[in-house]
């Protein structure tokens, strides 16, 4: 396939069914890979937003975007600033791995590292505060921006449908902006109330759930508070699964050398997730979906992980 511009490379990403990592289930558990966009599935939503701010005459040559991320919306938001003409500026929790820095600074991002202790919280009040002292900063704020959202209401919600339509059982999400999960949630629930939506938060830092932050590792999720777009849809989510920081490095580990993946750590918790959802009995016959967010080479660094 030919393209003549490097946002058409974004979506319309492969699933591949999962057989080898779980077996003896009497159901069919599926990963949507994402790792196939340019760089990940933030492709989509910063792709979105960007759109949204360009049609409201708010992007010009002079405007910084800002935005805080835990690694993958911030590379989206780098690499589309090299094509699109704009500078971008990320606020990263120094939690990260090495590899997401690096590659921040390979498309010439301006990067501004915050306490680990903070994760997400930490780095999106910085940038907030940075905006706010910066007329020509624009604060792309993806944990509540409804175009993040509309990207997978419009794009990765219908692929899954297409792809697996009536046999879905249930849908297998992280709860990190919560932007996959609105998007996702809003268009499945409409093709089937029946279909399970399933989010899924570090069991060591559970503030979907209700409980308090805390240290995890599972970067991607987690971000240490709730974001607005989980908040609009609350009442399509069926359940919050926990997830161990031992298990969703086991599960990225069992993911690479059962099906041949190398994917990110968030993926290795939602085959996790999957797998036990479709374990249960009332799933039998149907599909479960989950999603691979990026590749596995960008948390080579990452100690216990891979070594």
């Amino acid at each position: 396939m030919l393209v003549t511009q490097y946002t058409d490379l974004i979506g319309r990403t492969p699933m591949l069914e999962l057989r080898n990592i779980a077996p003896g289930l009497h159901s069919r558990v599926v990963a949507k890979l994402e790792m196939f966009n340019p760089m990940s599935i933030k492709d989509r939503a910063v792709l979105f937003m960007i759109k949204a701010i360009e049609r409201d005459g708010k992007l010009k040559p002079e405007t910084e975007v800002v935005e805080a991320s835990s690694g993958n919306t911030a590379i989206a938001l780098a690499a589309l600033a090299t094509t699109m003409g704009f500078k971008a500026r990320v606020f990263i929790s120094e939690a990260v791995s090495a590899e997401r820095v690096v590659i921040l600074n390979a498309y010439g991002a301006t990067v501004v590292r915050t306490p680990a202790a903070e994760h997400t919280r930490g780095a999106r009040e910085r940038a907030i505060a940075y905006c706010r002292e910066h007329p020509n900063a624009f604060f792309l704020n993806q944990h509540d921006n409804l175009a993040c959202c509309d990207a997978h209401y419009q794009t990765t919600g219908p692929e899954i449908w297409r792809d697996c339509g009536n046999s879905l059982g249930a849908v297998v999400l992280g709860l990190g902006t919560a932007g996959t999960f609105n998007g996702v949630s809003r268009f499945i629930k409409q093709q089937n109330p029946a279909i399970k939506m399933i989010g899924f938060e570090p069991a060591a830092s559970p503030v979907y759930s209700g409980g308090k932050q805390g240290e995890h590792h599972i970067t991607g999720i987690g971000p240490g508070f709730v974001a607005g777009n989980f908040n609009a849809v609350r009442h399509l989510c069926d359940e919050i699964a926990l997830v161990t920081d031992d298990d969703a490095y086991a599960w990225a580990r069992r993911v690479a050398l059962k099906e041949g993946l190398l994917v990110g750590i968030t993926s290795g918790a939602a085959a996790k997730v999957a797998c036990d959802i479709a374990a249960r009995p009332e799933m039998a016959g149907k599909t479960v979906v989950c999603l691979f967010y990026d590749t596995g080479e960008r948390y080579l660094s990452v100690k216990r992980l891979f070594e």
